[in-house]
């Protein structure tokens, strides 16, 4: 993907998105978000069409470290490993801190935290530069880095072309202003925290200079 459609597909993510699950296999490792700014169109008319989940899954020569400033953390069980059980509810990603394909800003997410997990081989930073396809993030008291040779963005549909992120992007906003334009009218969509949460500097204007370009 270029480096548009990656920036596109980071701040979908990270603008009122979460982090709610991980899972390796093999060679293979595989993050997994919700709330996700990009559109879904197998949702009914005036359902929220806000994507529920997205994951992120990495091939080859796969590393990941799960980072952390937790001072007193269950010594039985880890919180990663409540986490993958679902006994910690989903961690929401500080607004645009995730990005791909960053080597510089891996090394400084991994530099900000105290704890460092390696949950696959992980070489310290140096596979920062190595890795062909990287993410990294900051959410709250925890974050993580994962990369790998191959990276591919999948739905329960399938997996996301480079277009398909760009569209279902554009397409989000665009349902933004619909959903900011009809709420509170007879014509309104099912309440959507995405959108809730992104508000318009005028509401009665959803196409002013809110988010310009969108």
């Amino acid at each position: 993907m270029n480096r548009n459609t990656l920036n596109i597909l980071a701040d979908a993510i990270s603008d009122v998105g979460s982090w709610q699950w991980w899972y390796t296999k093999d060679d293979m490792f595989q993050l997994e978000f919700r709330d996700v700014q990009l559109y879904d169109e197998t949702k009914a008319e005036k359902e929220a069409h806000t994507t529920d989940v997205i994951a992120v899954r990495f091939f080859g020569n796969v590393f990941a470290v799960f980072l952390d400033n937790l001072e007193n953390d269950d010594p039985e069980k880890k919180w990663y490993e409540r986490f993958y059980d679902d006994e910690i509810q989903a961690v929401e990603i500080e607004a645009y801190e995730l990005e791909f394909d960053n080597a510089e800003y891996a090394g400084k997410v991994y530099d900000s935290f105290v704890n460092k997990t390696p949950m696959k081989q992980f070489d310290g930073v140096s596979a920062f530069l190595s890795a062909r396809h990287i993410i990294a993030a900051k959410c709250g008291d925890k974050g993580f880095v994962a990369g790998g040779e191959r990276m591919v963005i999948v739905n329960q549909k399938g997996e996301y072309k480079e277009e398909d992120i760009e569209y279902a992007n554009r397409r989000w906003w665009e349902y933004w202003r619909d959903y900011w334009r009809l709420r509170r009218t007879p014509e309104a969509y099912q309440k959507d925290w995405a959108c809730e949460v992104c508000i318009p500097v005028d509401t009665n204007n959803p196409q002013g200079e809110w988010y310009e370009g969108a």
